[in-house]
């Protein structure tokens, strides 16, 4: 596949929910680019497995790369997590009420729990692999200059 078509996938490609895991399509070691999505608004791109060789790909014993990364970002978990911390910056505190305000004072509740809700309800993803983690970095770096229909992502515009 030409890099073109598989930047296009990044667009046009087949959108999973976040909601929707595991994720049986997604290889359980992988080096590849993402895309995250806010119904037809493009909010991030990023990529994984940057330290992945092709010898690590085969032998793997366990989920590397954009599993792991994806996974990552439908914990909610911020920390660690540049992602969540955009995300929870951007729609979930906004959002927030004197009421939830004062239920996180308490401890009643978290950012993370309610940045994994918002994850989970209303954010969706694709994904293309690709041979390496210096086409990969090429491509994620393409998509936040804009090279997409949907102009370039919200949370992490070149």
């Amino acid at each position: 596949m030409s890099t073109e078509a598989s930047i296009a996938g990044l667009e046009t490609g087949k959108l999973f929910s976040f909601g929707d895991w595991p994720n049986e399509e997604i290889p359980m070691v992988s080096v590849g680019v993402y895309t995250v999505w806010l119904g037809e608004q493009l909010l991030y791109v990023g990529y994984s497995g940057r330290n992945l060789r092709p010898h690590e790909i085969k032998n793997a014993k366990k989920a590397k790369g954009l599993m792991t990364r994806i996974k990552s970002h439908r914990s909610g978990l911020r920390g660690g997590d540049q992602f969540c911390i955009y995300v929870c910056d951007r729609f979930v505190v906004p959002k927030l009420d004197s009421e939830a305000i004062e239920s996180l004072a308490n401890g009643g509740q978290l950012l993370d729990g309610l940045t994994r809700r918002f994850v989970r309800q209303e954010l969706s993803y694709r994904f293309i692999t690709t041979d390496g983690s210096e086409t990969a970095r090429k491509i994620e770096s393409q998509v936040r200059t804009g090279i997409l229909n949907a102009g370039k992502p919200l949370l992490n515009p070149a």
